[in-house]
C-alpha cells in the first residue's frame, strides 16, 4: 500500500473500529459495507506487518501494537480535519454544512428558537444539529462544534465560553399550592425533588453559611428536558439552569425559591457553558458565525 490516501482511508477504518469495537457499526458509521471495512483493516495489517486487532466471536479488541497506532492514528486524523478546516479562513462569508453537537435541553429553548433568525443572517450555511445528552466526540462524529456545560475534560480542542450558567430552584404554584412552600433549605427533605443524574445533594451558600442538603424523590434522570417537563407538570420541586427556564419564571409558570441563595451542585461542575471545536489556529467561518450569533442568546 504505496498511496497516501489509501492509507489514510484505512486508518480511518482502523480508528472507526477501535471506537466503535464493531465491524458492522464502524461501517454504519462510515457509511460503506462490512466486508469493506474487513478488507481495508487487513490491508493495513499487512501494510505495516502487525496485527492491530484481536479478533473473537464475541469482540474485537486492540493488540498492543494496535494501542500504540491508534493514538498516533488519531492525532494524525485531528490535524487532517483541521487541516481541512483551515480553508474556511480563506472564504469571505460563512458558508457550507455546519454540523453541532448540544445537550437536549439547551437545543430545544436556546438553540431552535433562534434557527430561522440565524439562517437568514447566514444563508449559505446548512445546519445539522445532533441533540444528545451523552459526551460527544468531535473528531469521531464528525462535528465542526459542541456545546457543554460543566467541566471540560477535552484538552486537546479548543473551547470558548458562552457564559456563566445560574441554577435556580423552582416549581410549579400547583405544586406549591398543594404541598406547601418551603421556608428554610431543610424543608426540602419534606419535599418531593426532581434531581438530575443522582446528584442528591444540593448546596446552599450566602454571605454567611454554607450547606448541603441531602435531598429525595421520585424522579431521577440524567436529562434536562425530561427534569423541566415532570417540573411543569406539577410532580416536584428541581434544581435547573436560570437560562433554560427563563420564559416559565417569567410568566409565572415556574415560582423560584431561596433566591437570596447560591444553589449548586456540589459533586457536579455546571457553572459554565461552553463551545468546543477542533482546530486550534484557525476558526471556520461558519463556526465563527454560530458562535457570534448565539453568544447573547446563551
Amino acid at each position: 500500500m504505496t498511496d497516501n490516501t489509501n492509507l489514510l482511508a484505512c486508518m480511518e477504518v482502523f480508528i472507526a473500529v477501535a471506537d466503535s469495537r464493531s465491524f458492522s457499526e464502524a461501517a454504519r458509521r462510515l457509511g460503506v459495507s462490512q466486508p469493506s471495512v474487513s478488507r481495508q483493516i487487513g490491508a493495513l495489517e499487512e501494510n505495516l506487518g502487525v496485527r492491530l486487532l484481536q479478533r473473537t466471536t464475541r469482540r474485537i479488541s486492540l493488540t498492543e501494537a494496535g494501542e500504540i497506532y491508534y493514538k498516533k492514528a488519531r492525532k494524525i486524523q485531528r490535524e487532517v480535519i483541521e487541516a481541512g478546516n483551515a480553508i474556511s479562513d480563506f472564504k469571505k462569508s460563512a458558508s457550507g454544512l455546519l454540523k453541532i453537537g448540544a445537550p437536549i435541553g439547551w437545543t430545544e429553548i436556546k438553540i431552535a428558537p433562534y434557527i430561522s433568525e440565524f439562517m437568514a443572517a447566514h444563508p449559505e450555511i446548512e445546519l445539522d444539529i445532533v441533540a444528545t445528552d451523552d459526551m460527544q466526540d468531535i473528531v469521531e462524529e464528525r462535528l465542526d462544534l459542541v456545546l457543554r456545560v460543566g467541566a471540560l475534560h477535552d484538552s486537546s480542542y479548543v473551547a470558548q465560553s458562552l457564559g456563566k450558567v445560574v441554577l435556580v430552584l423552582c416549581a410549579t404554584p400547583e405544586y406549591f399550592k398543594k404541598h406547601g412552600k418551603p421556608l428554610v433549605p431543610t424543608d426540602l427533605l419534606e419535599h418531593n425533588c426532581i434531581v438530575f443524574d443522582h446528584s442528591f445533594q444540593w448546596a446552599f451558600k450566602d454571605q454567611k453559611t454554607e450547606q448541603v442538603i441531602e435531598v429525595s424523590g421520585k424522579v431521577n434522570t440524567n436529562m434536562v428536558a425530561v427534569m423541566i417537563a415532570m417540573t411543569m407538570q406539577h410532580m416536584g420541586i428541581t434544581l435547573l439552569p436560570v437560562q433554560l427556564l427563563r420564559e416559565q419564571l417569567a410568566s409565572g409558570e415556574l415560582v423560584e425559591i431561596f433566591p437570596d441563595y447560591t444553589i449548586f451542585y456540589p459533586q457536579l461542575d455546571v457553572k459554565e457553558v461552553f463551545v468546543l471545536y477542533s482546530n486550534r489556529k484557525h476558526l471556520p467561518a461558519k463556526v465563527k458565525a454560530f458562535i457570534d450569533f448565539y453568544r447573547d442568546k446563551i
